[in-house]
């Protein structure tokens, strides 16, 4: 298989990616549970209020663009930005359909959305993301690796 870069991707490989994708499609995903009741809309919202910004609103793709790296964090039991191969960040953005504007919080060990929030904040990096008055929509994910339930990897994606 041809890829755009110039990149030959082997039968044998294209078979381990695919089924590297199936298997990321079955870790377990519950909300509620990763949440522990906090609404992270109303916590964002409560963030930015506090700062002056205007209120943010999920979007759809960002949250399955966000929910596809969690579960690619959780899958490799890595935390990054770029975690396995061809899982670049412009890359995500392209497949999910996303353009303008956009940036990524990533965060592994926290128990709830108010810990993951918390955590992002004392970050400069993260809070200037999270208060970048350019973004209006965000989508925030969560998985954990089968191996460890416990263990929580935190995806935020941030867009117009």
């Amino acid at each position: 298989m041809q890829q755009k870069h110039g990149i030959r991707l082997s039968r044998r490989g294209f078979l381990m990616l695919a089924g590297g994708a199936m298997a990321l499609s079955a870790l377990p995903v519950d909300w509620a549970q990763a949440a522990g009741n906090n609404d992270p809309t109303a916590i964002f919202n409560a963030i930015r209020k506090a700062n002056g910004l205007p209120l943010m609103a999920t979007d759809s793709r960002l949250e399955q663009a966000a929910l596809y790296q969690a579960r690619r964090m959780a899958s490799y039991g890595k935390i990054g930005h770029s975690v396995g191969w061809g899982n670049g960040f412009v890359s995500r953005l392209k497949q999910a359909g996303i353009r303008g504007p956009a940036a990524e919080n990533v965060a592994v060990g926290q128990p709830d959305t108010q810990a993951v929030f918390d955590a992002w904040m004392k970050s400069p990096g993260h809070r200037k993301n999270m208060l970048d008055p350019t973004f209006s929509h965000y989508g925030l994910a969560w998985a954990t690796p089968e191996s460890n339930p416990r263990r929580i990897y935190w995806a935020m994606m941030l867009g117009l």
